[in-house]
């Protein structure tokens, strides 16, 4: 999990960090189990944010209870394959203006 992902983990509700504990394992079983973001959609200050290089090529969410949503990306190591790395858990609010919703 990348930094703000860690730092909004503290502050989640036991259900909450439940669910992301079985979508961390479920993402070890298959990267793709989320739901992708359209390419025209991801904005850039989710790489920057997270200290990536900008822009990034995929972004995936999946939910969790009350209204909140994690963002995770998947990426290439050699010599690995691929790799998930979480970038943030955001609300539902939050996610909607991040990625122009609303």
């Amino acid at each position: 999990m990348g930094p703000r992902a860690l730092s909004a983990e503290a502050e989640l509700q036991a259900k909450q960090r439940k669910r992301l504990e079985w979508w961390i394992a479920r993402l070890k079983q298959d990267v793709f189990a989320g739901d992708q973001v359209p390419k025209d959609r991801i904005p850039l200050q989710l790489a920057t944010r997270s200290g990536l290089p900008s822009p990034l090529t995929n972004a995936w969410r999946f939910e969790l209870p009350l209204a909140h949503r994690g963002v995770y990306t998947v990426q290439s190591a050699p010599g690995v394959g691929p790799v998930v790395l979480i970038l943030e858990i955001l609300s539902h609010k939050e996610y909607d203006r991040m990625f122009g919703y609303r």
